[in-house]
């Protein structure tokens, strides 16, 4: 990476510059991880500096065929163009790249692109290279339904970020949807901020879903004022390699923050879900449930901290993760957390891992139900009292067919 400095000058010498310039030296001043967390650590995620060299000189490569949206889709990406419905912009939603973010809207780049640089290492990397992205702002008062999909070259290595800016008293519906087209072992990381001002409502619906080679690196951040509110539903689905980091920042009086997350890994997948919040305002909640299944070879680790601040007095936080193991030669952890600064709070962690209960097979076998069929109905069950809550009968239906399928392919690979 020693050269990367040179490409800053060159290839991404833009009004970002010297925000890429600082992102790049804090990357540069963390430290990397020396030491080993257990001894089975070989079945986490690990995302080596040779990956992240792929991702910080890769290219955009064009998808020549053409691509299959979402039918439902007001925001459609791809090859590095984005298409936005007449609706959307007569509502007065603005959407642009951040690339014309930088020359179109200064003062808000400024106001809050350029403060918030991250935290960890892998993300200050991907604020220093990302090549595009999308840039929203949705007015104050609005109240806006959006569908976006985004569909990249599997064989395609690059970093992105986008910033979603929502005023106050908004309400904002948004599915986000990110897929690939063809085969290949890009390895793609992007950086997703939210900016919620006072009172507004956010439901965020997140589906990563790409080929099985790509390793796929995102970092979501949400900044929380006095009263808003921040649903977030997210599903990991595909991909090789998975880093999913989630934290809010839930600045303000009475902020909100639910997550219900469900990954599903297969075959040789490696997940690694990491969902927390860190909590100043007074009488702020944050509340983390997170579901995984497991079959295969495959292994997922769950990680959750609730960081109740001092100023966070009367704030509860609370954090949950249980994973459904479907093959003995599966991995599944879970590493829950607690900071808690001051005595004035409410909070609480669990985790459990489990079989599938073979006492609710028997009952639906007793009803003539085929065992494939059984265990696959199991599996839905599990990570359906999570997702239904989402209302979304398009994003409902996926997250059950991914159940469905690997609950009764994990029954045939062991028969």
């Amino acid at each position: 990476m020693e050269s990367y400095p040179e490409t800053l000058k060159t290839r991404l010498h833009d009004g970002a510059y010297e925000y890429r310039r600082d992102a790049f030296l804090a990357f540069l001043k963390s430290p990397v991880r020396d030491y080993k967390e257990s001894p089975t650590v070989k079945d986490y995620v690990e995302i080596t500096d040779k990956e992240l060299q792929e991702m910080l000189y890769g290219e955009m490569k064009e998808i020549k065929e053409s691509p299959e949206f979402s039918e439902t889709a007001n925001i459609r990406v791809f090859n590095d163009e984005i298409e936005v419905s007449d609706e959307l912009q007569k509502q007065g939603v603005l959407v642009t790249s951040m690339v014309d973010a930088l020359k179109s809207q200064p003062e808000l780049v400024k106001k809050y692109v350029f403060p918030k640089m991250g935290k960890e290492r892998i993300e200050f990397l991907i604020n220093s290279s990302w090549r595009n992205g999308l840039f929203i702002f949705i007015p104050d008062g609005a109240k806006v339904t959006i569908r976006a999909h985004t569909i990249s070259n599997a064989s395609a290595s690059f970093a992105s970020k986008t910033v979603i800016i929502y005023g106050k008293e908004s309400k904002v519906r948004y599915t986000d949807t990110y897929s690939t087209a063809g085969q290949g072992t890009g390895i793609q990381g992007k950086n997703i901020y939210f900016f919620g001002e006072e009172s507004s409502r956010f439901d965020y619906l997140y589906l990563q879903d790409k080929a099985e080679g790509v390793r796929d690196i995102t970092f979501v951040k949400q900044y929380l004022e006095r009263y808003a509110e921040f649903q977030f539903f997210h599903i990991n689905h595909g991909g090789s390699k998975v880093l999913f980091v989630d934290e809010s920042q839930q600045i303000g009086l009475g902020s909100s923050f639910r997550v219900y997350g469900v990954n599903f890994s297969n075959g040789d997948q490696k997940m690694d879900i990491r969902d927390s919040s860190c909590q100043d305002g007074e009488e702020s909640n944050a509340d983390i449930q997170v579901r995984g299944v497991v079959t295969g070879k495959s292994s997922t680790i769950h990680r959750g901290n609730i960081d109740l601040e001092e100023k966070a007095i009367k704030a509860t936080g609370f954090y949950d993760s249980k994973i459904l193991l479907l093959s003995k030669d599966g991995f599944a952890n879970s590493k829950p957390a607690l900071e808690i600064k001051n005595a004035n709070t409410r909070s609480k962690h669990g985790s459990a891992i489990s079989n599938v209960d073979e006492e609710q097979i028997f009952y639906l076998r007793s009803r003539g139900i085929e065992d494939q069929i059984a265990r696959g109905m199991v599996t839905a069950g599990f990570v359906g009292t999570m997702i239904e809550k989402a209302n979304d009968e398009e994003f409902t239906r996926k997250v059950y067919q991914y159940a469905e399928s690997l609950g009764a392919n994990a029954f045939l690979a062991t028969n």
